[in-house]
């Protein structure tokens, strides 16, 4: 009587509300202490024959309840494991994108940096070559400046060579020509009677007009050797020109007689002119009164 007792205090217990829930929730966390489902029906088929139907009814519905809620757990666990291995291996290739991400950034950042000190060389080094060309401008401008200086006073040099070259030129020919006439005219010019001057360029050769003229306007006879002389001078000079100055009375009467001796030895009268000049006055040159026949020589 006294296990009877005991089992129906088991089962009484068993058959309150909650009481199978509760000793499944043992059996699945703690299985080495638990028992399996077929030996409690087994305990409950031993126990058969003093429990009343309805409650091994009751007792083996919850039962059944209990391992289908078990089962849809069980279900749902692996489902939902599925979805967390997903989530997880979601998170993994994430987690690794950021990284590349990541990796990325930092590489785009490196190289973000690497061009701005580029930049800023690349900036440093245009400012420096502005400099060293608005320097190399200035020196430039300047050398120009100076070369344009330098050119104008190349230009002047020589221009004034050239004048000195012509002057010198002059000056040698001007004494070639009073040499040559001095020696052709011998006696005439070492006596007096002919006077040989240079002006404003010109080999100047001057004597009285009685000296060169008879009264009647004819040349003198003894004048032929002076006149010769003038021929061989102008003759051995062909650059030269002859002009013969005679006062303005005289010029029409006497001029054309000794352009016409000249013209008799070879001399071209295209290289030679009459030019008339007035008398001297008493005011003017009251030294000399009379005026003088003068031959004026270019050197040519």
């Amino acid at each position: 009587m006294s296990v009877t007792r005991t089992i129906r205090k088991l089962w009484a217990r068993l058959a309150q509300p909650g009481t199978l829930r509760m000793l499944y929730q043992g059996t699945a966390l703690a299985p080495r202490l638990v028992l399996h489902v077929a030996s409690v029906a087994a305990i409950l088929g031993l126990f058969s024959a003093c429990v009343p139907a309805t409650r091994y009814e009751e007792a083996k519905s919850a039962s059944e309840v209990e391992l289908a809620a078990r089962q849809r757990a069980e279900a749902e666990l692996l489902v939902t494991r599925t979805k967390l291995d997903a989530a997880a291996a979601e998170l993994n290739q994430r987690e690794q994108k950021l990284a590349e991400t990541e990796q990325s950034v930092s590489e785009s950042k490196l190289e973000n940096s690497v061009a701005v000190k580029e930049r800023d060389e690349a900036t440093g080094l245009v400012d420096q070559l502005r400099g060293e060309l608005a320097r190399v401008g200035d020196n430039l401008r300047s050398y120009a400046e100076q070369k344009a200086d330098l050119e104008k006073s190349l230009q002047a040099a020589q221009a004034r060579k050239v004048e000195l070259e012509r002057n010198e030129a002059q000056t040698v020919a001007i004494a070639r020509l009073t040499r040559d006439l001095t020696s052709a005219l011998g006696d005439r010019v070492t006596s007096g009677d002919l006077t040989l001057d240079v002006r404003n360029g010109r080999v100047l050769l001057s004597g009285p007009p009685e000296l060169w003229f008879n009264d009647d306007g004819t040349l003198r006879a003894a004048m032929d050797d002076a006149i010769s002389a003038v021929s061989r001078v102008l003759t051995l000079h062909a650059a030269s020109a002859l002009e013969l100055g005679l006062a303005q009375a005289d010029a029409e009467t006497r001029g054309p007689a000794l352009l016409s001796a000249l013209s008799s030895r070879g001399v071209a009268a295209s290289r030679m002119k009459l030019a008339p000049f007035a008398a001297p006055t008493v005011e003017a040159a009251p030294a000399k009164l009379t005026p003088m026949v003068e031959l004026s020589f270019s050197a040519g």
